[in-house]
């Protein structure tokens, strides 16, 4: 039997996100940080990682979450409006700004990131404006090269920005090139050396640093030295590890550990537990009965060899399942993993549910997650794609609804 969840009746497609894990996840992160100052602050940008703010934000707060991380002026602006959002949360925006931007983060209460004296100066503008005090960051160029200032460069910078009315230096942040990525990470602590060069060339110019702060999910998980102030956790909230080699690189640090520790039940537990939060489904539209020989769709890529019964799925490259998975991917209908046939189209795709001999209109085809014994991992979709799993959920489009289940 099927465990998907009934639909709506009046929905085609659905995300569920489920709230029970949010909080697991959250729990299982906060547990990991050392001492009892680090703030735990989660990304929520790009529609919280494809799995709805509206119903994400609200939740991680409940859960004890401290910041919430956007990316844009815009994002800021949108999630303070949201309910369960109060105003005296902490919201930061983590990416580019420009000058005419100013406004939205002021007008949303937001912390930014700070590279630029033109945006610094609009910032003070806007906060003067309003009597208002804006907090920056300024981010350090430590070898990612996409985002931040050279160290002298930050010391320059962060005299411009004490001296503006209307705003605070708060911190100073950097972002790592290769923690997730690999299982070498000399690189990262090179980058986390630098920042902590910038942190005492801060604090030699007499401009200070009061935030320090550089962990992503990976170095959340892997490094306490990393966890500054402030973690700046994505993924892993929303029940995901970074990548393979996060997981192999746990593991092998936790055997190293395990070699020069007593044993115990503490030293016994096995890697921390994170339990993904987003399932996608949708009701089968159509069933329909092709003869051997039959094409199915768009080019005629997929001929049927014997007679075969397709389900008609309304969900395509539109709504965010890519076109990459043309006879390739699968879903699961009823329990039973069923393989896409012929090329998705924009709003639609085809399945084969020759084994399920009770789908009909109506059924409920799981895209991501599980239903009876079968799951569609992110993991798994993104390697039929040949790419992340940070791409299969962010690019559910927001025209699916998401529900809160739990």
């Amino acid at each position: 039997m099927s465990n998907a969840a009934v639909p709506v009746a009046d929905r085609f497609s659905w995300c569920e996100v489920s709230l029970g894990s949010l909080a697991h996840n959250v729990a299982t992160l906060r547990a990991r940080l050392s001492g009892g100052q680090r703030r735990l602050g989660v990304v929520v940008k790009a529609d919280a990682y494809g799995h709805g703010v509206d119903v994400v934000a609200p939740a991680l707060l409940r859960a004890g979450v401290d910041w919430l991380i956007v990316n844009s002026a815009r994002e800021a602006r949108a999630l303070r409006h949201l309910p369960g959002v109060a105003d005296d949360v902490p919201v930061y925006a983590c990416g580019p700004l420009l000058p005419f931007e100013a406004e939205d983060i002021v007008a949303g209460a937001a912390r930014a990131v700070v590279v630029d004296v033109d945006v610094a100066r609009a910032l003070s503008a806007a906060s003067t404006a309003t009597g208002r005090t804006t907090p920056v960051h300024v981010k350090i160029e430590t070898g990612t090269h996409r985002q931040g200032l050279r160290v002298t460069d930050a010391v320059a910078f962060a005299r411009v920005v004490r001296s503006l009315p209307g705003l605070v230096l708060e911190g100073i942040t950097t972002h790592f090139a290769d923690i997730e990525d690999t299982t070498d990470h000399r690189f990262a602590e090179r980058q986390l050396h630098t920042l902590h060069e910038a942190r005492d060339a801060f604090v030699a110019a007499g401009v200070g640093a009061p935030m320090v702060h550089s962990a992503n999910s990976a170095a959340t998980l892997l490094d306490e030295r990393t966890h500054g102030d402030l973690v700046r956790v994505g993924i892993a909230a929303y029940g995901l590890w970074p990548s393979k080699e996060t997981h192999t690189a746990w593991l092998e640090r936790r055997l190293n550990a395990h070699a020069t520790l007593p044993p115990g039940p503490a030293h016994d537990a096995g890697a921390p537990t994170l339990r993904p939060a987003l399932s996608w489904r949708a009701r089968v539209a159509q069933i329909k009965d092709v003869d051997a020989g039959g094409y199915v769709g768009y080019g005629r890529t997929y001929r049927a060899t014997h007679p075969i019964r397709i389900g008609i799925v309304p969900v395509g490259y539109h709504e965010g399942y890519d076109r990459r998975l043309s006879n390739l991917g699968h879903v699961v209908v009823d329990g039973v993993r069923c393989p896409v046939r012929g090329r998705v189209c924009m709003n639609m795709m085809m399945v084969d549910v020759t084994d399920v001999p009770r789908a009909r209109a109506g059924s409920v085809a799981t895209l991501l997650g599980h239903d009876g014994d079968e799951v569609i991992s992110a993991e798994q979709l993104a390697g039929w794609m040949g790419t992340i799993h940070y791409e299969v959920t962010s690019r559910i489009h927001p025209v699916v609804p998401r529900v809160a289940v739990d």
